[in-house]
């Protein structure tokens, strides 16, 4: 039988798969499902030193491919050998970064990015799409410093949400998980490369964090976006607010 005529195995690719929550969301999504492939793509193009340490990760069914949403053609020519070989069904982005020293940079990879994530998601075939953005329900408040000190970080995130929000056409396919300062166990820190591993208790600091914003734990945030990509429903909304996440899209 031809290729063109066979039923290829179902891929979902994951966008910034290499840093914190997104290889969280690699694990759950291997976790959640035996027969989907996963694709990590990244610009090294390959799974962090400390990665290949961690059983959870030792499978032949999760690869790393090389490519840059900044530039997209790198990501498509990349695609181009998955989607012959596999049907990609759903793509997660988990795109973003935090340099305070460079607001543009983070408008950039927050925002112009994952329109391209998305935008390539939907050439590609995909029919889910969910990416990580920002709880936004502190903004008004004159004492939060976040957006005062990283002020490109939710215009970025903001500029997703917007374009994903008016794509009207394709209402209930795509969400925008809306997460508060996420915690869990960080073997990276924001602005630092993903293949530099740490080892920093952090749990004071998410303590002090929590007094001032949501949080959210990162198993729940991956879960949710692995539930909604994987599962034939429709969102009844883009937006998905942080207190929502942790049981979102789960069997009643």
């Amino acid at each position: 039988m031809s290729p063109s005529l066979q039923t290829l195995p179902p891929a979902l690719v994951v966008f910034g798969g290499t840093g914190f929550v997104g290889t969280a969301v690699l694990a759950e999504a291997l976790r959640q499902s035996k027969e989907l492939q996963i694709f990590a793509v990244s610009r090294a193009g390959a799974a962090p030193e400390w990665l290949s340490a961690d059983p959870v990760y030792q499978t032949t069914r999760l690869r790393f491919v090389r490519g840059d949403l900044l530039a997209p053609q790198t990501v498509r020519d990349a695609l181009r050998a998955v989607t012959s070989k596999y049907d990609i069904v759903a793509c997660i982005s988990c795109v973003g970064a935090i340099t305070p020293w460079s607001n543009t940079n983070m408008v950039r990879t927050c925002g112009d990015a994952n329109i391209n994530a998305y935008t390539i998601s939907k050439e590609v075939g995909a029919t889910k799409f969910a990416v990580i953005t920002r709880d936004r329900s502190n903004m008004d408040d004159w004492w939060y410093p976040f957006p005062h000190l990283i002020p490109g970080y939710y215009e970025g995130k903001r500029k997703i949400e917007e374009f994903v929000a008016h794509d009207v056409q394709n209402a209930g396919n795509a969400i925008c998980l809306r997460a508060g300062f996420v915690v869990g166990t960080r073997r990276t820190l924001p602005g630092l490369p993903t293949s530099m591993k740490i080892a920093v208790p952090l749990d004071g600091a998410y303590r002090l964090v929590g007094r001032l914003c949501p949080t959210i734990g990162v198993e729940e945030l991956a879960g949710a976006a692995v539930r909604f990509v994987r599962s034939e429903r429709k969102a009844e909304t883009v937006l998905v607010l942080n207190d929502a996440i942790p049981d979102y899209f789960k069997e009643s």
